[in-house]
């Protein structure tokens, strides 16, 4: 397919009045082109396979008109690997707020380390919503107000933890302001030392009492990849699970996902989803980049989420990949 254009991009350099064939644009070319194209066809190249995608001048209006809420995911996403949020980052993420974009932050962390993660990094002024636990918690910055999803119940968190007790891991879930967990490792003080959380240990059974809006399971690398083949293999209506990262398994309510906070908070202000860009780098973001308008993966960010994902970030987490791809996506095209 060919398409006859006048255009200058880092990319091309300038291509004049020709024909000119498209074979592996990414999808932030793709709207840089139809601004100047009527109808373009993008074979875009997604991890083993291609795929086809008509973009026409009247879809790509003005990418700034389409796009009212930004939700991003925090580790390996919006931080960089030092936890920090460069000043580059917020300068850019300020500026959008400007333009009258909403802004939230949608993290596997519980609402109350995602709530001293966004004081301490500075970016109180920035954030407009959070959601929290893989969409199991709401907090709407604006109006105070304070949403609980669905949960996990006791009795299913304890049938979780007896069945994977063959693989020697250690269970914890986040209650109040502590990791509740029977024993201690590295994995539950980084959670809670990136939660600015306390580790109070203890019988599980005897103080775990209410409902949870995730168990994580502290997982040794080397044995994740059989802890995900038994969760394969033994899979439950009562619970859906994931890697969240190379040494945390989760399990949340089988409802829940990302995308379930975004469309409540859209359906509140009278959003679409198709309104949204969402950033994510692994699998608890999945969801939200393959059904939020807009999805957008880190390029230091795992197969399957780059496989749904319509943009691939040039530049990582510790590069401002994120800052850097929605300034592409909006200035492009004005």
């Amino acid at each position: 397919m060919y398409a006859r254009f006048l255009l200058k991009t880092s990319h091309f350099g300038w291509i004049s009045d020709i024909l000119f064939p498209f074979s592996h644009c990414n999808t932030v070319y793709a709207y840089i082109l139809c601004m100047y194209c009527e109808n373009v066809i993008v074979y875009q190249k997604s991890i083993s396979k291609f795929f086809v995608q008509k973009i026409s001048r009247a879809h790509c209006k003005k990418t700034e008109d389409k796009m009212k809420v930004i939700v991003m995911d925090m580790d390996g996403t919006l931080l960089n690997d030092d936890k920090k949020v460069t000043e580059y980052t917020k300068n850019v993420l300020r500026d959008m707020k400007k333009r009258g974009m909403r802004i939230g932050i949608a993290s596997g962390r519980p609402i109350i380390g995602v709530k001293r993660t966004v004081e301490n990094l500075g970016i109180s002024d920035i954030i407009q919503f959070m959601i929290a636990s893989n969409g199991a918690e709401l907090f709407d910055v604006e109006d105070k107000e304070k949403k609980d999803f669905y949960k996990l119940d006791v009795d299913t968190i304890f049938e979780i933890i007896d069945e994977y007790e063959q693989f020697d891991l250690n269970p914890y879930v986040y209650q109040g302001e502590d990791c509740y967990a029977a024993r201690n490792d590295s994995t539950i003080e980084r959670a809670a030392r990136n939660n600015h959380l306390g580790i109070h240990l203890c019988d599980m059974k005897k103080e775990v009492t209410t409902p949870q809006s995730k168990l994580v399971l502290s997982t040794p690398p080397e044995k994740m990849e059989s802890v995900e083949k038994f969760y394969e293999e033994h899979k439950s209506e009562k619970y859906r699970a994931f890697k969240s990262q190379a040494d945390m398994f989760e399990f949340v309510h089988p409802k829940l996902s990302k995308v379930y906070g975004i469309r409540y908070y859209c359906e509140k202000y009278g959003y679409d989803i198709s309104q949204v860009v969402a950033f994510g780098d692994t699998t608890n973001d999945l969801e939200m980049v393959r059904d939020c308008g807009t999805g957008v993966c880190m390029c230091n960010g795992t197969d399957d989420v780059k496989a749904v994902a319509d943009i691939i970030t040039t530049d990582s987490n510790d590069e401002d990949g994120l800052a850097k791809t929605l300034k592409e996506i909006i200035n492009n095209v004005n």
